[in-house]
């Protein structure tokens, strides 16, 4: 028993010591074929790339422009008045971007479930916005406040109007979603958009870089499944920017 445990052991460490000596030989071998798979990728959807680094520049130009317009231009009493819608929802949009950025580049490496992952928060992100634009700077205030805190929760929308023209004790992302009147495909979307950012069973035996076939195990890059991803979170950076000017 003892000789047994002693060969695992000799030859765990031999094993390893291999691995060790030629990480970088592996290393190599797996950078060689992700640059293939790369290049493939942007032979497939370059055009789609092009068109979505442009929407991102032309996103955060405006954004730019807009803010320093605003720094230079409105009255202090006007920027008083609205300095905490303004600040969320210039907030929300920088993140959007910054998102936006991480899905192009999720798709680009071939990654369709972690970019519509991606763009469940970006859709988060835009009814957010549409709630504060709607509900006003007593709700951008208790937003900002609360960032200050370890509060998950929605108690921020407190004393908002509901979609019903009520002020409910408890708010979730479901009432904010129907304070927007979204067409309910895009609520579908959202759903769907949480199977696969959480480890559900369809997010698992369902993703996108599979199709309809259940006898592939996705295990790394694919480039299939990048539409949804690509213009979901189009729509939504537009949406956001939309917003925030």
């Amino acid at each position: 028993e003892n000789a047994i445990v002693a060969l695992v052991n000799k030859a765990t460490e031999n094993t390893l010591n291999e691995i060790k000596d030629k990480m970088f030989e592996i290393s190599a071998d797996h950078r060689a074929s992700a640059s293939v798979f790369i290049a493939h990728q942007e032979s497939k959807w370059g055009a789609c790339f092009a068109a979505s680094e442009v929407m991102y520049t032309i996103a955060i130009e405006a954004a730019e422009d807009y803010s320093k317009y605003v720094e230079e231009n409105i009255d202090e009493h006007k920027k008083e008045s609205l300095k905490h819608t303004f600040l969320c929802l210039q907030h929300i949009h920088g993140r959007a971007c910054q998102e936006f950025l991480e899905i192009l580049y999720l798709m680009k490496l071939g990654f369709a479930d972690g970019a519509y992952a991606r763009w469940r928060s970006m859709y988060e992100l835009s009814c957010i916005g549409c709630f504060i634009r709607e509900q006003g700077e007593r709700i951008a205030k208790q937003y900002l406040e609360q960032s200050q805190t370890e509060d998950k929760s929605y108690k921020w929308a407190l004393g908002a109007i509901n979609a019903k023209g009520k002020q409910p004790e408890n708010w979730n992302f479901n009432m904010i979603q129907e304070v927007c009147e979204l067409k309910e495909g895009w609520k579908d979307q959202y759903r769907l958009a949480c199977f696969v950012n959480h480890g559900s069973p369809q997010g698992t035996m369902k993703r996108m870089a599979n199709g309809k076939t259940l006898n592939i195990v996705p295990i790394g890059q694919s480039d299939y499944g990048i539409t949804t991803p690509a213009e979901h979170s189009a729509i939504s950076l537009a949406w956001t920017t939309s917003l925030f000017l």
